[in-house]
């Protein structure tokens, strides 16, 4: 082949290519928190090669962008946390996952009407790992270093007193586990341990195989005198179902001579929750069927459907943040079920045995800050939720009445963790990581 001919051939190739590198294309993926792994809804995304505008995510952390010329170098942020950049190379790769961390540079201090003193509950030399509340008792699993010397504390509820302590040094605590019932337990790599307190201290009731042990994924979420309630999710978290299951036994399990299986008590169903949209989506993207028509529920259940209807929730990257499990936690006050059904935006309220009585409309969670946690006192029987801020969380005592939210009280400490509400209080852990102090501390606020 002559010079001549060698060039053209040349030519050509490389006007092909590069034509087929400036064709637009779309890239799509989530931003999250690379600690907790929850979307980050709202942050931007900035074009450092082109003069395009970018964009940002939307409510649940899902961004879709427009590559008009390869390489594309993209900058995400969110308020609080470290931007990062991403290089766009070529085609090969259409979803992305962008983990931001949270910013490690101390936040400028400012003034907040209605601020609440925090006081500490526990500040001994030890690092808090998890806490529970238990028989008037707060259980604390704590370290000295991350390596050795975990211990089991017991505080005195009111007074915040140690009456108790256990040495753990011939175990690896992973963590705390309270079952609805009350029962409190030691998570560890191989067993789980059954907490007891004491006038002797702090005791293991009982050892169970962590391969044995039914309460790690046990669905029981809430407990009263006459029921137990059930969570099951279905269709990777795309449809809710409680159940109640009334509490009172033959008088064969009364004598403790037969087991108790969940299926020989009475049960009540509380009405489905479900997304249709998002199953819809579902089915055709796991390729059971395309389109989908009739109903969800129980006509047209082929094998394949059968088990994406049955199958535990474990979507990870950007399947869970397409397909987020259902938030509508269950709570009782008075005599009466509540549900907080935010995918339909309402509060429900049932009899315990799952019939409607009345329902509110609600709205909180459609801002872009919100934290998708509720907390109920039950002490107290009041509701509360909190929204992220710029400088850090505040929480709302949310009106069961009306459905609306009450009064912002912040929380002028970015990143806190484990947040519980009890008689009043809000209780969390919270590490100075501006001060460099890796100690993680138990705090508590008055919200009532």
């Amino acid at each position: 082949m002559n010079f001549f001919k060698t060039k053209i051939l040349f030519l050509l190739i490389f006007s092909f290519v590069e034509i087929h590198a400036q064709t637009p294309f779309q890239i799509q993926g989530g931003v999250v928190d690379a600690q907790t792994q929850e979307p980050l809804p709202f942050a931007s995304i900035a074009n450092l090669t082109t003069a395009s505008k970018g964009g940002t995510t939307n409510g649940e952390g899902i961004f879709q962008i427009e590559i008009t010329e390869l390489p594309t170098n993209l900058e995400f942020s969110f308020i609080g946390y470290e931007s990062q950049k991403i290089e766009i190379k070529d085609r090969s790769t259409k979803d992305y996952i962008v983990a931001l961390r949270p910013a490690t540079s101390p936040l400028p201090e400012v003034e907040v009407s209605a601020k609440r003193k925090i006081d500490t509950v526990f500040i001994k030399p030890y690092s808090v790992v998890d806490y529970v509340f238990f028989e008037g008792k707060i259980i604390l699993l704590a370290h000295r270093n991350s390596i050795k010397k975990y211990i089991l504390i017991a505080l005195d509820e009111k007074t915040q007193e140690p009456i108790a302590e256990l040495s753990l040094t011939e175990y690896r605590p992973k963590g705390l586990l309270q079952h609805c019932t009350g029962e409190v337990f030691l998570i560890t790599e191989a067993n789980v341990w059954e907490i007891a307190v004491d006038s002797k201290g702090i005791s293991f009731a009982q050892q169970i195989f962590l391969g044995d042990f039914y309460l790690i994924d046990h669905p029981c979420v809430f407990v009263n005198k006459n029921f137990l309630y059930f969570a099951r999710y279905f269709y990777q978290g795309q449809a809710l179902r409680y159940n109640a299951f009334d509490r009172k036994l033959n008088p064969f399990q009364q004598n403790g001579t037969a087991p108790i299986p969940t299926d020989s008590l009475e049960k009540y169903e509380f009405p489905l929750i479900q997304d249709e949209d998002n199953i819809v989506r579902l089915i055709e993207e796991v390729g059971l069927r395309t389109p989908w028509s009739g109903d969800l529920w129980t006509q047209n259940i082929s094998e394949g459907l059968l088990t994406l209807r049955e199958s535990d929730y474990h979507l990870k990257g950007i399947m869970k943040i397409f397909y987020p499990q259902l938030n509508a936690p269950i709570f009782q006050k008075g005599e009466e079920m509540m549900i907080f059904n935010h995918f339909t935006s309402e509060l429900q309220f049932y009899t315990e045995k799952g019939d409607s009585i009345r329902s509110i409309p609600i709205d909180y969670h459609k801002t872009r800050k919100w934290k998708k946690q509720i907390y109920f006192d039950h002490i107290q029987e009041k509701a509360y939720t909190t929204f992220n801020t710029r400088w850090g969380e505040e929480i709302r005592q949310i009106d069961l009445e009306k459905g609306t939210t009450g009064e912002a009280l912040p929380i002028d400490l970015a990143f806190i963790e484990k947040a519980k509400v009890r008689n009043g209080f809000i209780y969390f852990l919270y590490k100075n990581t501006w001060a460099g102090d890796r100690i993680r501390i138990l705090h508590r606020m008055k919200v009532e």
